[in-house]
């Protein structure tokens, strides 16, 4: 059985990162294996402990989506300072041992080993005498809502998602941002205006910018259109950050608590502002609930 193998972090798994995929999948056929190594958390956090990157999936979420896209197996690489100042042909020299790959795939800017030294040109040197092929793929563009055609990366879903271009962060995933927490306890002050919410917490990935948005949920495998309010809730003073849903037509009981939620972020409403008072923004909400239907259901 022949077997295809590509590295690197992979964490947002993005529709380059399904194309490497899929282009390991033909190289190998059906019949063969696919193997994704992941690492976690990204090297530079090692190299750098200072650095600071928000993640954009769990190891879990990460392996679950890319067996979704053909992977069979995905290999979680936890980097150490001996792993990252490896000379790049003995890194290559371990994967040989450990998964004896016929074929090796990644993208053209893919650099590994001490200093990031090693280039395509020396995976594909070391394939002519370790046995291996090696395929080289150009990233994939994307063409966002502004018409700019940027190449998919996870730093760019990262800026897109900063700066709340949900829409275009879509376009680069290939699917809508996902978000995932466990309903907890809040304030209850949606409850008293008549729009209870799901209050979700410890989320382990990274939140868009401050705002309103359109999005799903699905609970019990029902799927409900989802209102979406993240940021501090400026009406009522100082708060911290938090993640509020209000699942549209849900008549099931969000005073239970400690449950898993997965929401995901398809379009963005608006700014989060603060209002003059409480039937002010009773009915903005109203209207939020309203524009996130809408948006919602003209992509179903």
């Amino acid at each position: 059985m022949k077997t295809a193998i590509t590295i690197g972090n992979f964490d947002a798994v993005h529709v380059g990162h399904v194309a490497l995929v899929e282009r390991a999948r033909v190289a190998v056929g059906d019949a063969g294996r696919v193997e994704v190594w992941s690492f976690d958390p990204p090297p530079v956090t090692i190299l750098n402990p200072n650095f600071r990157i928000d993640a954009l999936t769990t190891f879990d979420q990460r392996s679950s989506r890319l067996r979704e896209v053909g992977a069979d197996k995905v290999r979680k690489i936890t980097p150490s300072k001996a792993l990252l100042y490896q000379s790049p042909e003995s890194f290559i020299a371990d994967v040989v041992a450990e998964s004896s790959p016929d074929f090796i795939v990644e993208g053209t800017q893919f650099q590994f080993g001490k200093d990031r030294k090693g280039t395509s040109e020396t995976l594909r040197a070391i394939g002519l005498n370790s046995g291996f092929e090696y395929i080289e793929m150009d990233g994939v563009e994307v063409t966002l809502s502004t018409g700019e055609t940027l190449r998919a990366s996870s730093s760019m879903v990262r800026e897109l998602l900063s700066n709340g271009r949900v829409e275009d962060a879509s376009r680069m995933l290939g699917r809508a941002y996902e978000v995932s927490g466990i309903v907890t306890s809040g304030d209850k002050r949606g409850r008293e205006m008549g729009v209870p919410t799901a209050n979700v917490s410890q989320i382990a990935t990274m939140l868009p910018k401050d705002g309103i948005y359109a999005g799903t949920a699905t609970v019990d495998n029902k799927l409900y259109i989802a209102a979406i309010s993240i940021g501090t809730k400026p009406t009522f003073g100082e708060n911290k950050r938090v993640f509020e849903a209000h699942l549209i037509s849900f008549d099931g009981d969000l005073n239970h608590y400690e449950w898993p939620l997965t929401v995901t972020i398809s379009h963005r409403i608006r700014e989060q502002i603060k209002f003059n008072s409480m039937d002010e923004l009773r009915l903005q909400i109203f209207s939020d609930i309203e524009t996130a239907t809408r948006l919602t259901e003209s992509k179903r």
